[in-house]
């Protein structure tokens, strides 16, 4: 008596997103033997995606601010990588490669999912400093005669400053403010 293996094979690939499955494949057999007997058997083999992706984030980035903002515009790379494809790369807080960041500090964060619903995550700063000086404008020295009557002149005159960031205060560390009666000369 002579036994006959005729396997016959059936591959069905399901991707599940909602467990760590990557694929089931169901595998038949049928045996005939040599009167035409068969007789038949299944299993399935499954296959769980259990690897969590790669993130590569950037060092800490430290630049100045663009000439005259008080900004700066920074680009960065975050890669990442699976083991099987239809992994997908999310930011979830911080700002996108390219973008104008304010001068201090932003947090960047990423989050990587792929198709079975490992993650992996990575985060980075963007620190802008205001490396730039502010600017002053003195009028010219001032040379007036006195008020008559008076050994003195009242004297207005105007400071003008500006800066690329916002909060610059001028302060006057010597003198009389504008205005004020200066005292004249003999």
């Amino acid at each position: 008596m002579t036994t006959v293996l005729a396997p016959t094979w059936r591959k069905r690939l399901v991707w599940r997103a909602d467990r760590a499955s990557l694929s089931t494949t169901a595998n038949s057999f049928t045996v005939t033997d040599g009167s035409g007997n068969t007789a038949a058997c299944s299993f399935t083999v499954t296959v769980n995606d259990t690897e969590i992706p790669t993130i590569t984030c950037p060092a800490n980035v430290v630049v100045s601010n663009d000439p005259g903002q008080c900004a700066a515009i920074v680009t960065y790379s975050v890669s990442f990588n699976d083991n099987c494809a239809g992994a997908n790369l999310a930011q979830t807080a911080g700002l996108a490669s390219g973008s104008s960041f304010a001068a201090g500090t932003t947090s960047n964060a990423f989050v990587v999912t792929d198709g079975s619903g490992n993650t992996a995550a990575c985060s980075f700063t963007v620190t802008v400093n205001d490396t730039e000086a502010p600017t002053i404008t003195c009028p010219a020295n001032v040379v007036v005669s006195n008020d008559p009557g008076q050994c003195a002149a009242n004297v207005t005159y105007s400071v003008s400053f500006n800066d690329n960031c916002a909060g610059a205060n001028l302060t006057q560390t010597a003198g009389l403010a504008s205005g004020s009666s200066f005292p004249g000369h003999d």
